[in-house]
């Protein structure tokens, strides 16, 4: 008898035509129903986000019963290497977000029923992680450990819904990562500290010793550096005129943006178009 191939993140990806991958590590898709890719045996976890629609799913582990999970819309499955399905039932109009990740995020299958708050994290979160992956970025790499940082930490809390536990804001990491996050989604436009300390429920100057002490850079050297790269990007990544980088990333007006851009690379946003 054949022993069923088991796949890499990169061999899955091309023998389904995921376009959205980055090396062996992640990948993002859209799902409007399944095939047989739920039956292979893979080296990755796989994350499913439900949308709409409904479907049940037969899970079973190398060794183990068989497990019989119903999903619905704002249903979050997560899939560990030891697992796989088969689809019993599925409706017609179920819609899907799936993230693959060469992580760990459980021991085992589990099923999370989403709030609607949970629900729009995770959903920005699978879209940021997407977008990274798309995308040119200088510090990809670090961008997307960070991302997916976040969403485990996201998920940490799930069981804990029903209990209104909060964030501990003694655990300075966890502050770190999710302040991460707030500005990674939110650097374009704004870049005051009072922000994401109201984001986060913590005073400024709170929040400004915190990401000191983590990582050694303020919050505004954080903030500078993202819209520099960001800069850097659009200006060899598009056709995006001075003006429109300049309102893209929330500058007062191109005169702004070029002394900026100036004061970090010693050179014009043009010049540095045109090297």
């Amino acid at each position: 008898m054949n022993q069923q191939k088991v796949y890499n993140l990169e061999e899955f990806a091309t023998k389904y035509h995921i376009k959205d991958i980055y090396g062996a590590y992640a990948a993002y898709f859209s799902v409007s129903g399944f095939n047989n890719m739920v039956k292979e045996r893979t080296l990755f976890t796989k994350i499913l986000l439900v949308k709409q629609g409904s479907c049940r799913m037969l899970l079973k582990q190398t060794i183990g019963d068989e497990q019989s999970i119903q999903l619905a819309a704002k249903d979050l499955l997560i899939i560990t290497p030891k697992e796989v399905a088969d689809v019993a039932e599925i409706s017609p109009d179920f819609q899907a977000e799936s993230i693959l990740v060469d992580e760990t995020f459980a021991d085992h299958a589990t099923r999370y029923q989403l709030t609607d708050e949970k629900d729009k994290s995770i959903t920005d979160t699978f879209h940021f992680i997407r977008d990274i992956v798309r995308r040119q970025h200088i510090n990809k790499v670090e961008m997307i450990r960070s991302m997916f940082n976040v969403l485990k930490l996201i998920i940490e809390e799930l069981p804990y819904e029903d209990c209104s536990v909060t964030h501990d804001l003694g655990h300075k990491k966890q502050v770190y990562e999710i302040f991460l996050h707030h500005l990674y989604r939110n650097f374009r436009k704004e870049r005051q500290i009072r922000f994401y300390a109201d984001k986060l429920n913590v005073s400024p100057a709170y929040l400004s010793r915190l990401v000191k002490e983590i990582s050694g850079s303020t919050i505004n050297e954080h903030a500078t550096s993202l819209v520099y790269k960001e800069i850097c990007n659009l200006l060899t990544q598009t056709d995006m005129s001075m003006g429109e980088i300049a309102a893209h990333l929330n500058f007062s007006d191109q005169s702004a943006m070029t002394n900026f851009f100036k004061q970090r690379s010693g050179m014009s946003p043009l010049a540095y178009r045109n090297k």
